[in-house]
């Protein structure tokens, strides 16, 4: 990349950036930050913090996921520290002003990363002033590892939920994930292992979504929900419950879509059994702390054995028992 030379700290200040460079990169410092993100980022510092995690993410002409992310063509800036998200924003509009969104850890629920073929995605979900709110980005797959390295910074410092007291077995990812039978799930997984972050569950299944169909008459419009299913993978470990699943079967290439939600603002985690069409599909029914006014998400799935349902049940009964959601849950 030729090297434009600033006259001030902001390294490419002066240099006219299109926000359609080549690929995502990572920096030491917001101030190496191409465009507008490395002023808007670096002025949001405050002088206690540390820096963990810092990049550069050009536009993209995809503005869509698989998955049904959407998002608005845009760069950003992205920066990890010990204490929150800090992500600027150019539409590369000029009647648009570039915006600067500042997430503390504290408030996060849970974030989503994945990819297919050349394109990938990150978004991150947080609750703040009693709203639900989502942050997305969409970049090239070329600059994936660039994200999940600010991903495992952020949940280093996440509280680890107390195992001791429950007497519930822990393993080191080293010698725990190779039991995860999907090897494109195994190797998502992996990267998203953060420092102290221990296993204690896997297990496969098909993930269940729910697509509505829209059918017209001539005299009026029904609507029909759909349900499809995915492979899926699920791990759970000392600081997350995290899925893995795969895009719907017409998905083109390896469509994975990971899911991780933070223990530490879970209130409680169900496993429930539901009839869906005369089909019995299992449900987990996850709710947050009252910070989020019981902000509710619900996981469908399916094809699990009934000796893995039990040894779930057992987990999440002493999970729900662990002195912790209102509560510190790390040690």
């Amino acid at each position: 990349m030729f090297k434009f030379k600033s006259k001030t700290k902001y390294t490419w200040e002066g240099w006219e950036s299109s926000g359609k460079e080549d690929w995502v990169f990572g920096v030491k410092h917001p101030c190496e930050l191409m465009g507008v993100h490395a002023m808007l980022i670096d002025k949001e510092l405050k002088a206690d913090e540390k820096i963990e995690s810092c990049l550069y993410s050009p536009r993209t002409s995809s503005t869509s996921t698989p998955f049904g992310l959407v998002v608005e063509e845009s760069s950003y800036g992205l920066c990890v520290t010990d204490k929150r998200f800090i992500i600027s924003k150019d539409r590369h509009v000029k009647e648009i002003e570039p915006t600067v969104t500042s997430i503390d850890f504290d408030d996060v629920l849970y974030f989503h990363i994945g990819s297919v073929l050349l394109l990938s995605w990150f978004s991150v979900t947080y609750a703040k002033d009693n709203k639900v709110n989502t942050v997305s980005i969409i970049f090239g797959s070329n600059g994936k590892h660039h994200f999940e390295k600010a991903l495992r910074a952020y949940k280093k410092y996440r509280s680890t939920i107390n195992t001791d007291e429950s007497s519930m077995d822990t393993f080191w990812a080293g010698s725990f994930l190779h039991k995860i039978k999907d090897s494109i799930h195994r190797s998502h997984l992996k990267t998203l292992i953060s420092v102290n972050e221990k296993c204690i569950l896997t297990f496969s299944c098909r993930y269940i979504w729910e697509k509505i169909l829209y059918k017209r008459s001539l005299l009026k419009r029904k609507n029909r929900v759909a349900y499809l299913t995915s492979k899926a993978t699920v791990l759970l470990t000392n600081k997350a419950l995290i899925i893995a699943r795969d895009g719907v079967e017409h998905s083109i290439g390896n469509s994975v879509d990971i899911l991780n939600i933070s223990l530490d603002k879970v209130k409680s985690i169900i496993l429930f059994d539901e009839f869906v069409d005369s089909e019995k599909i299992h449900k987990l029914k996850i709710s947050f702390n009252k910070e989020t006014r019981q902000h509710i998400l619900e996981i469908g799935v399916t094809d699990i054995d009934e000796e893995t349902k039990i040894l779930l049940n057992d987990i999440l009964l002493l999970l729900n028992k662990t002195p912790s959601l209102n509560a510190p849950w790390h040690k």
